[in-house]
This record gives C-alpha cells, structure tokens and sequence, in this order.
C-alpha cells in the first residue's frame, strides 16, 4: 500500500505545480500592476504639490533632502489604503494651503485673483468719468 501511495502523490505534485505556479505568476502580475498603479499615483501627487525647499519645482522634479522623504510619506500613505484627497489634505495641513499648486478657492484666494480685476475695473471707469462729466456739461 505504501508503494501505491508514494508514487500517486508524486504524480499529483508534479501535475499541480504547473498550476500553482501560474497562478503564482498571475498573482505576481496582479501584484507588480497595483505597485505600478500605485507608484504612478504617487508620482501624480507629487507633481500637484510644491517642494517646501526648492522654488518653483514640484516634489516630483526636486532633488532636495525634503523632497525625497515627502515622496516616501506619499508612497507609504498610498500603501496604508490612504486616498488622493486624504494625502492633498494631510500635506496641506501639515505645510499649509502654499504646498498645493492649485490652492482649494476659498474667500482668501478669490480676493487674491479678483482683486487685480476689480482694480483694473475701476481705473478704467475712473479713466473715462472725467470724459463722461466733460461731455455732458458741454451739451
């Protein structure tokens, strides 16, 4: 009975090592595609925020010391099943609204771009009411 025993179970290992390894392989595959998912993720973030170090470059074009360790906490957060929107936010938080290169709008930065418009306005209407009050005492 031994002898029977010893010889089916060699066949049925070497029959389903061929499947055990495909599907390690697909698990492999649905693996390395997440990680890539996940990296490019990250890389998306770290091109919407500024570094904190170097002017007018993103963390994703910085060399910086900073830099290189905020992309790992973007990485490290993206692992721990964070979302985009919770990262934005915990860098936000942590380095203020400046960190973000398209700042959420709130009354702060409508004024900021508003501003120069309202104020472009009322030059011109201050421009042309000196003209306006001329023309209408001549008449």
């Amino acid at each position: 009975m031994k002898l029977l025993f010893l010889p089916l179970m060699l066949f049925m290992l070497l029959a389903m090592a061929p499947q055990q390894s495909a599907c390690a392989a697909q698990g492999h595959a649905v693996a390395s595609s997440k990680g890539t998912d996940r990296l490019s993720l990250a890389m998306d973030i770290a091109k919407e925020l500024r570094c904190p170090m170097a002017t007018n470059q993103n963390l994703f074009e910085s060399e910086t010391a900073i830099a290189s360790e905020l992309k790992a906490q973007i990485y490290l957060m993206l692992e721990q099943g964070q979302s985009r929107e919770q990262i934005l936010d915990f860098m936000t938080q942590r380095y203020g609204e400046q960190i973000r290169y398209q700042p959420k709008l709130t009354l702060g930065t409508a004024l900021l771009w508003g501003a120069p418009v309202l104020l472009f306005l009322g030059l011109i209407l201050l421009a042309l009411r000196p003209n306006f009050t001329r023309l209408t005492r001549t008449q």
